[in-house]
């Protein structure tokens, strides 16, 4: 009960942090995605209900903050949740060079999903904007992926009472 009645605060907190870290680190210039890699740990470790409640909750909070379409990133983060919860039956994430070559490919996908949305929605290409916007953004969210999935882990841990979900592996 306390993980539902935690999570928008955290969530909240979590968006505020990483549009600061955005603008006064990196000056605006590149996006870090902090919440997105928090929904890939999700969908890696956590079951379906709790990790879809995070998922929606966190897209629901950036779109709130983002001034976007309304229910895009909401609607990216649970897709991107459920496609990583299915990947992760398949494959064990257990090297840092794993973790990246994973959020990599689905930084890619988040990327590619919302230039189909935003040219379907708006009639807007922003294909023509894919090295200035996205490939930065990417690179930086792969690079600092492995620090946060350990972060995760570790808070993982204290909320479970010093015991997180091993991955299943079949």
């Amino acid at each position: 009960m306390i993980y539902y009645l935690s999570l928008p605060l955290f969530l909240l907190f979590l968006i505020v942090l990483q549009s600061s870290i955005s603008d006064v680190l990196l000056f605006g210039v590149v996006g870090v995605e902090i919440s997105m890699i928090l929904v890939l740990y999700a969908g890696l470790h956590l079951d379906v209900i709790k990790g879809g409640i995070l998922s929606f909750v966190a897209g629901f909070f950036l779109d709130c903050v983002s001034g976007s379409v309304s229910g895009l990133h909401a609607f990216t983060y649970v897709s991107l949740f459920l496609v990583s919860m299915m990947t992760s039956m398949r494959i064990s994430l257990d090297k840092t060079s794993l973790i990246m070559i994973f959020t990599l490919i689905f930084a890619l996908l988040k990327g590619i999903i919302i230039t189909i949305l935003y040219s379907l929605i708006y009639r807007i290409d922003l294909s023509v904007n894919i090295l200035r916007l996205y490939i930065p953004q990417i690179l930086v969210v792969t690079l600092i992926s492995p620090v946060f999935f350990h972060i995760f882990y570790r808070m993982d841990v204290l909320l479970q009472g010093g015991h997180a979900k091993q991955l299943k592996r079949t």
